[in-house]
């Protein structure tokens, strides 16, 4: 069956093709190491050692984290895997057989990644079974969501965390420009809105609008709409508000691994 191998001590391995493989790190060094490191970073976050006493939910789950923990043997307590893409939904559906593991596909729209989809604002809760979950994750995801999908997400989430769970999501933080850099900047700046560069113009103009350095948001790159969603701190956490979470902290991002991720109790 496709996706289907078995390792040298007979386990079932998970072999993925690279068309259902996302994101800049396609060869398996890189893939699988992100995916440690990320893995890593979620028991850290949860004061663990490891995962093997957590229930996983993972919210444009993709296929990293299922690889590898199952052909690397990681701890995990259960794992729940929710993506828009309904074709790697099928394929772990049909390729994965530990009984720790589901996967469920959620046709919500996005600009990005599917652009035919329902309307998030649409759903009161995930399409899964009725379970709630110790840590909930989203990497790679709000950094692809404008304002009203981040807020949506954040409240379509919630009636899936365990009193004592915790939400990760990662997300772009627009800090604005470190002062060491400001100069050089600013230059730089002054430089291209000479010339007459569109795109710097336009961000002046809507700061200069705003009355503010950084934006709320902003779609960074407009041809490739939500590849690139950037928020500024301080509407990053005005949209958690109220949406039945409540900030424990806001990290610095951990490059290569992650960019800024906050981590949320339920409210």
């Amino acid at each position: 069956m496709d996706g289907e191998t078995t390792g040298a001590d007979g386990a079932d391995q998970l072999s993925v093709p690279p068309k259902w493989r996302r994101g800049k790190r396609r060869n398996d060094d890189e893939w699988l190491r992100n995916a440690f490191r990320l893995i890593d970073l979620l028991a850290r976050s949860s004061g663990q050692a490891d995962l093997s006493t957590t229930s996983l939910l993972d919210v444009g789950c993709g296929t990293k984290f299922t690889a590898a923990i199952i052909n690397h043997d990681l701890p995990i307590g259960r794992y729940v895997g929710v993506d828009t893409d309904a074709d790697i939904v099928a394929f772990l559906g049909t390729s994965v057989h530990d009984p720790r593991f589901s996967f469920h596909h959620l046709d919500a729209h996005n600009d990005l990644y599917n652009p035919t989809g329902q309307p998030l604002e649409s759903y009161d809760r995930l399409p899964i079974p009725d379970e709630q979950f110790g840590l909930i994750s989203l990497f790679s995801v709000f950094t692809h969501l404008a304002p009203h999908d981040y807020r949506a997400m954040l409240k379509v989430l919630r009636p899936h965390i365990a009193d004592d769970g915790r939400l990760l999501f990662s997300l772009f933080v627009d800090e604005g420009i470190d002062p060491s850099r400001q100069d050089a900047f600013s230059r730089e700046v002054q430089r291209r809105a000479e010339a007459g560069d569109p795109a710097v113009l336009e961000a002046i103009a809507e700061r200069q609008a705003r009355g503010t350095d950084i934006p709320d948001f902003v779609d960074r790159l407009p041809d490739r709409p939500m590849m690139e969603a950037v928020y500024s701190e301080r509407f990053a956490r005005e949209l958690i508000d109220g949406s039945g979470w409540r900030v424990e902290a806001l990290h610095p991002p951990e490059l290569p691994i992650i960019q800024h991720y906050f981590i949320c109790r339920p409210d």
